[in-house]
């Protein structure tokens, strides 16, 4: 490589900022813009890597400027996208999150890049550029904020963050899936992702090769899920570790896809007149990337959370072989296309990046000089921010709780904070971003960020604190690898009646005890909380065939507490006696079209007990868990849906669902989970009073958690609404870990499964609800997972389903 200044010395070559009238058509370069995903900063060639295969990047970098201080504008996905098409910071309009997969419109709530906002598609079609967009989108998933309506002539790709790299869609909503224009791609069309985005390219630069055009490539490579080709595989067959092997083979079939991309624009005799830029939307991703030398990851705002790959080739006009050490930003790239476009980006006055092309293309001529703000938001109306102006960088970080000062001339690596040392620079750089974040706006929608950061910060404090206690660290549980096929017998079902949930415990002659809630057909599905009863049936089996017996906790009386109504039981056995924990209500007895009010804002909690699952059941004349007199409280309306476990130190932890009063009666709100704790099974218990398994700006993430205590760890699976704790995109199951039971977070391996079941005759069967988990422990290991079933919208029948689960190694 030569050195820039060497190199800039020897050439004379003129500004290209022309005005838009002076510039044929003909003569404008066309414009490939190429995105990577996720891609770390050192798992390229061109900044030495040495493992993974990049040969066509590597050229690409050899004939063009690599910018070695080269950054995103912001740490992760969906913003990042924002700010590159707009050459703005995202946090001007909002747009400071990913947006959760929704493919419908709810107006200008709707969560996506603002239609107020100009795209650099908009501008360069505006001047007679045939635009194409092809790959990942990620920025709104409704058809208004689709690329073919936000500038592109033509669109191949998906709207969402994330897909599979074979276009299955699985329960997802069809809307998510391939699209060209506005049509669904049939996936028997698809081969893989990457190499299919690659051939759309090609295909675009050949339709349009008599044209200028603006080609924006965005693989959704080397971004999970990890997939690979066998044959992209073969490039990395040489790395030992599996999961490294997978993600380099990701990035060398996308270099392989740019290589054919930058062959066809040679063989169209375009590549003296065609800018391309390469860039990551973001730094690496935590598992299996590399941003060494820097320091962090995706979502951080530490070098390897912004600093990223980041080149420019245009034969002829840009020079090669040079290494660029100014900072530049992925919000640059906007007014410098513009202007090598033959427009002037100074009539844009809202731009927030700089033309580099003066810069890059005139020795006697300087990159701009300014200052380059971060801001991601935590859900919480809490910010973290970092500066970099000059050589000194501030990093206000929210999950460290503290603001730390780098030297990035002599401290690249971020390794020493600098803080106390200097403050006087702390305080500088804190008062340019107040100035800054002046010109900002709140975001409009929230993602889990901060949920996210923060986790990981507590984990790698717990690694830590264990390491240095000499501990060993507690074993993780990964449910959703354990589940087995399910056998026909697993289905328990009944004509006659809805079935919800189902809860199994042993008697010592081993009998299989199911309690589970049911209501009459005839009914309908809303009756459950008019006309639910726990019924009860045995099996010599955990997974079945169950055969009804009696029903556990039958009506008694309008006038007591849960006379009416009894539901959604969780069984256990306490040093030899059993306890059937259920919702009980009363009311009118009437089941109406929607939910009957009066029974379902008389939810209250109890607690059976017996010495033998076959009965007789003692229940109490009062609740287990009332609702709280304060009008104000949490659970000032109604309580339901208890699960219970025993801590290693006796104490009894029970999770409920709790409703208020401070929304809109008579439904309340808002919906959350409570915690109450005793040192007996029977009360009384304790209110904590903290809403658990919560997100910031999702109201209702998570329902129906069964907890239970396993290998010095509390566990709870829940209900996942739209996959938002473990990532699927839909409801699913999330399995999420304690250590008291109080505190919740994501487990490391947060699925245990979505909405299908794997039947043992080979079928898969989705499912439009699959909910309620129960778990069966056998000597402390869960052993089968109980969910209720409910195969349509419609909502005409309900069953369960019970889940074999196979320990590794058994």
């Amino acid at each position: 490589m030569l050195n820039r200044t060497k190199f800039l010395s020897s050439m004379l070559i003129g500004l290209l900022v022309l005005a838009a009238s002076s510039v044929d058509a003909k003569e404008r370069p066309n414009i490939v813009l190429i995105v990577a995903d996720d891609l770390g900063y050192s798992d390229v060639g061109f900044n030495g890597c040495k493992e993974i295969p990049t040969p066509r990047l590597d050229e690409l970098a050899g004939e063009g400027v690599v910018f070695t201080n080269g950054y995103a504008s912001h740490p992760y996905c969906s913003p990042s996208r924002a700010g590159l098409l707009t050459g703005r910071y995202q946090q001007r309009f909002g747009h400071e999150g990913n947006p959760e997969p929704d493919p419908q419109w709810h107006g200008d709530d709707t969560p996506g890049m603002p239609l107020s906002e100009t795209t650099l598609a908009d501008a360069l079609k505006e001047a007679g550029y045939v635009t194409g967009a092809i790959g990942k989108w990620h920025l709104g998933d409704a058809k208004p904020f689709w690329p073919n309506r936000r500038g592109f002539d033509e669109w191949f790709g998906f709207s969402g963050g994330g897909l599979s790299y074979w276009g299955d869609l699985g329960r997802m909503d069809p809307l998510l899936g391939v699209h060209r224009g506005d049509e669904p791609v049939d996936r028997k069309s698809l081969t893989y992702l990457t190499d299919d985005f690659s051939t759309e390219a090609v295909k675009f630069i050949q339709r349009h090769e008599t044209d200028p055009f603006f080609l924006y490539l965005a693989y959704n490579a080397p971004h999970a899920p990890d997939q690979a080709t066998r044959a992209h595989l073969e490039k990395t067959a040489h790395i030992e570790y599996g999961g490294r092997a997978v993600y380099g083979a990701m990035v060398a079939g996308m270099d392989e896809g740019i290589g054919r991309v930058v062959d066809q624009i040679r063989e169209s005799g375009l590549d003296d007149n065609t800018l391309i830029v390469f860039y990551s939307d973001n730094g690496g991703r935590r598992e299996h990337a590399m941003n060494l030398p820097y320091r962090g990851h995706k979502g951080m705002l530490f070098e390897g959370g912004i600093r990223v790959p980041f080149l420019v080739s245009w034969p002829g006009t840009l020079p090669g072989g040079v290494r660029e050490q100014s900072p530049v930003t992925a919000l640059d790239v906007f007014p410098t296309v513009l202007a090598a476009a033959g427009l002037d980006p100074s009539k844009n006055e809202k731009l927030d990046g700089q033309n580099l092309l003066a810069g890059l293309t005139d020795a006697g001529t300087e990159l701009p000089k300014r200052p380059l703000f971060w801001r991601y938001s935590m859900g919480d109306d809490s910010y973290g921010y970092a500066v970099r102006d000059g050589n000194w960088k501030l990093v206000d970080s929210r999950y460290k709780n503290r603001k730390l000062l780098f030297d990035l001339a002599n401290d690249p690596w971020e390794r020493e904070d600098l803080a106390e040392q200097h403050p006087e620079q702390v305080d500088r750089l804190s008062r340019m971003i107040e100035a800054w974040d002046a010109g900002n706006v709140l975001p409009k929608w929230h993602d889990a960020h901060g949920v996210n950061v923060r986790k990981e910060e507590d984990s790698r404090t717990e690694a830590v604190e264990k390491a240095a206690r000499g501990e060993r660290s507690r074993p993780g549980l990964d449910l959703n690898s354990m589940i087995e096929p399910v056998p026909a017998r697993a289905k328990f079902i009944d004509e006659n009646f809805y079935i919800w949930g189902g809860s199994m415990v042993r008697d010592v002659d081993g009998t299989c005890h199911l309690f589970y809630s049911r209501w009459p057909r005839e009914s309908g599905h809303n009756a459950w909380v008019t006309h639910s009863e726990v019924a009860h049936a045995v099996s010599d089996d955990p997974l079945g065939p169950y055969h009804f017996v009696d029903v556990a906790l039958p009506v008694r009386g309008e006038q007591l507490w849960d006379g009416m109504c009894t539901h959604n039981p969780t069984v256990h056995e306490f040093d030899g006696k059993y306890y059937l924990y259920y919702m009980g209500n009363t009311g009118d007895g009437a089941p109406t079209r929607k939910l009957n009010m009066i029974h379902r804002n008389n939810q209250r909690i109890g607690v059976a007990v017996s010495d033998h699952p076959n009965g007789p059941w003692k229940r109490f004349d009062e609740p287990l868990i009332n609702i709280s007199e304060d009008a104000s409280a949490s659970d000032a309306l109604m309580v339901s849906n208890p699960s219970i476990l025993r801590r290693d130190d006796g104490t009894f932890v029970l999770i409920y669902k709790a409703v208020g009063k401070k929304r809109r009666m008579p439904f309340g709100g808002p919906v959350v989970h409570l915690a109450a704790t005793s040192q007996s099974p029977t009360g009384p218990f304790r209110k904590q009073n903290k809403p658990l398994f919560t997100a910031p700006g999702v109201a209702f993430p998570a329902e129906d958690p069964y907890i239970w205590f396993q290998d010095g760890m509390c566990w709870a699976i829940v209900n996942d609404h739209n996959g938002h704790f473990n990532g699927t995109g839909s409801d699913s199951l999330a399995l999420f870990q304690s250590v008291d039971g109080l505190h919740w977070e994501p487990a490391n391996s947060p699925l245990v499964t979505e909405r299908i079941i794997p039947w043992a005759d080979g079928t898969q069967q989705s499912v439009h609800r699959l909910e309620r988990p129960q778990l069966y422990l056998e000597d402390g290991k869960p052993t089968v997972l109980f969910c209720a079933a409910e195969e349509t919208k419609q909502k005409l029948h309900s069953f369960n389903v019970h889940l074999p689960l196979k320990w590794h190694g058994d």
